[in-house]
């Protein structure tokens, strides 16, 4: 006579198989998705930088990058043209020609797992300006654009990126975080 079905003994073993190997392999499917996440969200940032330079040349005016606390940024691209990054021309505001935030207030430019550490989001009301003629820069400071993405404001263990944006070229320099050796490394 032959015999079907499964025992209980063997039901528990299979079901303790899968446990032991889900809590092996879930600390590193978790850790892999959070590297992803940052990644995407620093060539996300790294491509809306171009866009901006881009958009500010096309329509001889001004890109703003703009940081709403540490986990949330948007722009605004203006055709009121200016030279200098130290202030955001009067002008700026009555020629808005992208404004996504005016459409959606939530948007994002970045995941909003991704914790920004710049200069534009340390101070009130601070922004990074691009304009048509190259020339980048934090408003109210001689400061180059210099923005570094991580997770929960930590380079460990997910590590960070790090884009730099040159003042008077406007080149963007790529860095990304070297947990090994603790420095960052320039992409190319």
């Amino acid at each position: 006579m032959t015999q079907r079905g499964v025992s209980l003994l063997e039901a528990i073993v299979v079901i303790a198989i899968i446990l032991i190997t889900s809590a092996l392999v879930g600390p590193s499917i978790g850790n892999w998705r959070a590297n992803r996440s940052l990644e995407a969200d620093y060539l996300k940032l790294v491509s809306q930088i171009d866009y901006l330079k881009t958009r500010a040349r096309v329509l001889n005016g001004t890109s703003l990058l703009i940081c709403n606390g540490t986990k949330l940024l948007t722009y605004q691209i203006s055709t009121a043209g200016q030279f200098s990054t130290s202030i955001v021309s009067p002008g700026f505001a009555g020629k808005i020609v992208e404004n996504p935030t005016a459409t959606n207030a939530g948007f994002n430019i970045l995941s909003g797992d991704t914790t920004i550490v710049s200069a534009i989001c340390s101070a009130s009301n601070t922004r990074a300006v691009l304009n048509s003629n190259g020339v980048a820069g934090v408003e109210g400071s001689a400061a180059a654009i210099d923005i570094e993405i991580n997770r929960n404001g930590n380079r460990e263990p997910y590590g960070a990126y790090r884009i730099v944006v040159n003042q008077t070229t406007g080149f963007v320099q790529k860095f990304k975080w070297n947990k090994t050796g603790g420095t960052w490394l320039e992409q190319d």
